[in-house]
């Protein structure tokens, strides 16, 4: 499988397929494609496991492109940011926040990760992480610029929970309450943070994608509020 990752700040995904192959991508990131490549939903973990997506508010498709002839696909998400590829090995695992996953090579099982009540609603990273199986590439969607933690083992990280994209399924992952009440209601770093143990990668977005489409639609209701 060929791919290319097209501009800058706002990155899209290209393949190249040859007839044959087949990748998958989440509901409703696709750009275009030609006529060999057709395109099918897909059920994320039977119709239970799509039930259980549907049932938190997530999409409970993926959508399968198999080439039946030589052509492309592209695929992007829908806020500006970077295309990461990370390569997983066999039965070697990944965690992706649920809006970070972009597409996958066929051969990478996919499966859903509902995380606790209080950790999704408060943590602000939704209740749905989405589990990524190697072997294969994965794509995530990062907004912003990539921002990338690699932990030894010898101390934690504190990131933002709006800010996680995803991690190695080999650290230990927690949401936790800020220092103190005064940090929480005067500092301005939300209530909560997400704190990884371990050793193992994180990657997070640099801009919240939360924080970005509440700025996006309070400024578009102030612009309509004026006219």
């Amino acid at each position: 499988m060929d791919y290319e990752i097209i501009g800058a700040n706002m990155q899209a995904l290209k393949f190249n397929l040859k007839k044959g192959e087949r990748i998958y991508s989440d509901s409703g990131k696709l750009v275009s494609k030609t006529n060999g490549i057709v395109m099918t939903p897909r059920l994320v973990g039977g119709v239970l496991g799509a039930f259980k997506r549907e049932a938190v508010g997530a999409s409970g498709m993926l959508t399968s492109f198999e080439a039946q002839s030589d052509g492309n696909v592209s695929v992007a998400g829908v806020f500006p940011g970077k295309v990461l590829v990370i390569t997983l090995g066999p039965g070697q695992q990944f965690v992706a926040e649920e809006n970070a996953f972009l597409a996958a090579e066929d051969t990478v099982n996919y499966s859903i990760q509902l995380v606790n009540l209080g950790a999704g609603f408060f943590g602000g990273e939704g209740f749905v992480l989405q589990k990524l199986v190697g072997p294969g590439k994965i794509f995530l969607h990062i907004v912003g610029d990539i921002v990338e933690h690699d932990l030894d083992g010898t101390g934690p990280v504190d990131i933002d929970p709006g800010h996680v994209a995803g991690f190695d399924a080999s650290l230990q992952y927690k949401v936790r309450f800020v220092d103190n009440i005064r940090t929480a209601m005067f500092g301005g770093v939300g209530l909560f943070l997400a704190t990884f143990t371990g050793k193992g990668r994180v990657y997070a977005h640099s801009v919240s994608p939360l924080k970005l489409a509440t700025e996006i639609y309070i400024d578009g209701a102030k612009q309509q509020k004026k006219n």
